[in-house]
C-alpha cells in the first residue's frame, strides 16, 4: 500500500496579519478540498502579540508598551491565551480533513498524536520531551510547545508554537500574564515554567534542521510522505480577500469589553479547561438577560459556538434554571469539542456575574460589583455573617515605612493601608498585614481552625485567579476587594510579590471597602458601634512612632 502524501508548506517569515489571513485561507481551502493535508511552518516579523480567539486585547496586552516597542497585535482563529511570537520561535501547523484527523467529545487522545510527531521531531536533537494533556508538549516539566485547535467544516487545523530562544523580560512586559495559570502548574516564576531548545541545547541550531527534524516527526508517527509545495491559486485569492479584514481593527478588538465595562457585571470561573470569563446585561424590569459575553483562555470549537450559546442567552428569564437549561440544549445541539469544559462552567460563570446585578440593592454600583470577589459564600450571606477578620496586603504601606514588612501599621496617614486600619478597627475586627503568599494561607489556615466565620480581603483581581483554588481550598469564607491602581502583576513583578519583596505601592479602594464593612455591620445584627473607638497601638510600635502618629499633622 503506497505511502499518503501530504504538502510541506512553508511560508517563512510574515506579519501577524499575513499569517493569521493564511491560516483562514488554506483551512478554509482544505475544507473546500482543494489543496491536500498539509503540514505549515511559519515565522513571525515584527514582534507579535497574539490574543486567543475569545480574548480581549485589553484585558490580555499592555497595548501601550506593545505601541512603543513596535510589536503587531492581531487575533488568533484559535482559542487559548496571549502569546508573543517573533523570529526566535517556530510556529508549526497540521491543516487536514476529518478523514485524516477524526474529532471526538474527547480530543486528548488527538491532540496526544499531533504533538507526538513535534516530541519525535525534538527527540531527534537529543530533547527528551513528552506530552502533557491537555494540549502541551513538555521538558522536565517545563513547556516548550503550546498548542491549540480549530475546524471549519471537515477541516481541523492543529498549531503548536516551538520555543527555540525566548525572551522573558519583554514577555512580561507586552502581555498580561494571566498568572492563574502558573498556580494551576505549581511554579511560580515563568522561567520554571517555559523552557526553549538553546536553554535544552545550549546551542541553537539552524532553523532549516528544527524543520527538517519535525517534518521528519510527522511523517514517522502519521505514517505519511511530505511533499514540498507553494501556496496554490485558490489559497492566494481567499487571503487576499481575508487580509484587509485580519488587519482591521474589527477583527483584532472584535471582543472589547471595555466600551461596556460600567454597564456590564462581570465574573471569573475557573475550569480545569481555562478560564471563563462571563458578562451580563440585565433588564431588571423585566428580570431578564438582554446581553451575555463570554471570553477567555479556553479551547471550544466550532468557534461559532460561543457566539451561538450568547445569541440564545440573548432576552431570556435571568435565572440561573434558565440559564443552565438553555446552556444545556446548546452544548447538545453543537455538541462542541472541548477538553476541560463542561456546560456547567459556563452557567457557572454567568450565574456568578448575573448575582452581581442583584448588588445594586445594596447600594453598590456596577462598577462597585465588578470589584468585589467571593470565596465559597455569596455576598449576602457572608453580609450576615458577623465577620471579625480583615486582611490588607503589605504593598500598600509605604515603600520606606518602617512597618512596610511586618504585621502593624502606625496609622500616620501617609498611605491608604492606616485609613483601613481604622475602618476595621471602628468596626471591631482585628486587622492584619499579610506579607507573603506564605503568610496568607498561614492566616487562613489558623482562621479555619479558630471557625473564623469569614473575613474580609483587599487583593489585585489577578491575586484572586491566581489563587482561587487557594481560597476554597483553604475553606474560609470571603469578601475579596479589588486594588484600586496598578499591582505587582501589571508590572510585572509577581515573584517579588510572593516572597513579600515587592518594591512599589498599591492603593487600597477605601471607598468601597468601607461601604463593605457598614453593610456587614448593618446585616450581621451586629451590637458593635461604629464610632471612633479609644486608639490602641499594634504591640509592634514603638513609643515613639506612636508619638509621631498623633504629632504628624
Amino acid at each position: 500500500m503506497a505511502m499518503r502524501t501530504w504538502r510541506l508548506l512553508d511560508t517563512g517569515v510574515r506579519t501577524a496579519a499575513e499569517n493569521m489571513a493564511l491560516d483562514i485561507a488554506i483551512l478554509r481551502a482544505r475544507s473546500r478540498n482543494l489543496v491536500p493535508d498539509t503540514l505549515r511552518f511559519l515565522q513571525f516579523s515584527p514582534t507579535a502579540v497574539l490574543v486567543g480567539y475569545h480574548q480581549c486585547v485589553s484585558q490580555e496586552v499592555r497595548e501601550e508598551f506593545c505601541r512603543e516597542a513596535g510589536f503587531h497585535i492581531n487575533r488568533r482563529i484559535t482559542g487559548g491565551g496571549a502569546l508573543l511570537f517573533n523570529e526566535v520561535q517556530l510556529g508549526w501547523e497540521l491543516i487536514a480533513s476529518s478523514d485524516t484527523i477524526p474529532l471526538s467529545p474527547n480530543m486528548i487522545p488527538v491532540y496526544r498524536k499531533i504533538c507526538s510527531a513535534t516530541i519525535a521531531g525534538l527527540r531527534k536533537f537529543g530533547i527528551d520531551a513528552h506530552f502533557r494533556p491537555r494540549n502541551d508538549i513538555e521538558v522536565r516539566g517545563r513547556k516548550i510547545s503550546g498548542t491549540g485547535g480549530t475546524q471549519e467544516g471537515d477541516a481541523f487545523l492543529f498549531q503548536g508554537t516551538l520555543l527555540l530562544d525566548f525572551d522573558i523580560p519583554t514577555m512580561l512586559k507586552a502581555l498580561m500574564i494571566p498568572v492563574e495559570k502558573i498556580q494551576g502548574k505549581g511554579i511560580n516564576s515563568v522561567k520554571e515554567r517555559l523552557t526553549w531548545m538553546k536553554r535544552e541545547l545550549g546551542y541553537l541550531p539552524p532553523i532549516d534542521e528544527i524543520k527538517q527534524a519535525l517534518a521528519s516527526g510527522f511523517e514517522e508517527v502519521f505514517g505519511i510522505t511530505l511533499s514540498p509545495g507553494e501556496l496554490t491559486e485558490a489559497e492566494q485569492e481567499i487571503f487576499a480577500e481575508q487580509l484587509p479584514y485580519i488587519r482591521s481593527d474589527a477583527w483584532i478588538n472584535r471582543i472589547d469589553t471595555s466600551k461596556t465595562k460600567v454597564e456590564t457585571y462581570s465574573a471569573i470561573h475557573k475550569a480545569d479547561g481555562g478560564l471563563v470569563r462571563a458578562g451580563v446585561r440585565v433588564d431588571e424590569k423585566r428580570n431578564r438577560l438582554t446581553a451575555v459575553m463570554l471570553t477567555g483562555d479556553f479551547f471550544i470549537y466550532p468557534n461559532r459556538f460561543v457566539y451561538d450559546l450568547e445569541c440564545c442567552l440573548r432576552d431570556v428569564r435571568a435565572d440561573e434554571q434558565t440559564i443552565s437549561e438553555i446552556v444545556q440544549a446548546q452544548w447538545q445541539k453543537s455538541k462542541p469539542y472541548a477538553s476541560g469544559l463542561s456546560p456547567e462552567d459556563f452557567t457557572q460563570a454567568i450565574a456568578k456575574a448575573l448575582e452581581k446585578s442583584r448588588y445594586k440593592s445594596l447600594g453598590l454600583s456596577p462598577a462597585e460589583a465588578n470589584q468585589i470577589f467571593t470565596v465559597i459564600d455569596t455576598l449576602f450571606d457572608l453580609l450576615k455573617k458577623d465577620i471579625p477578620l480583615l486582611l490588607l496586603p503589605y504593598c500598600s504601606k509605604l515603600v520606606g515605612c518602617p512597618y512596610r514588612n511586618v504585621d502593624g501599621c502606625a496609622e500616620c496617614g501617609q498611605c491608604s493601608i492606616g485609613e483601613a486600619y481604622a475602618i476595621g478597627r471602628q468596626a471591631g475586627m482585628q486587622v492584619k498585614s499579610i506579607l507573603s503568599f506564605e503568610h496568607l494561607m498561614e492566616e487562613l489556615a489558623k482562621a479555619r481552625q479558630q471557625k473564623v466565620p469569614a473575613f474580609i480581603g483587599c487583593c489585585c483581581k489577578a491575586f484572586y485567579q491566581k489563587h482561587y483554588r487557594d481560597f476554597i481550598e483553604a475553606g474560609v469564607p470571603a469578601i475579596l476587594i479589588d486594588i484600586a491602581n496598578q499591582t505587582c502583576y501589571d508590572l510585572g513583578k509577581t515573584r517579588d510579590a510572593y516572597a513579600g519583596e515587592f518594591q512599589s505601592q498599591t492603593h487600597l479602594n477605601l471607598p468601597l471597602l468601607k461601604k463593605i464593612v457598614e453593610l456587614n455591620l448593618k446585616f450581621s445584627g451586629k451590637t458593635k458601634k461604629t464610632k471612633q473607638l479609644e486608639y490602641q497601638p499594634p504591640a509592634c510600635m514603638t513609643k515613639k512612632d506612636n508619638e509621631i502618629r498623633h504629632t504628624k499633622h
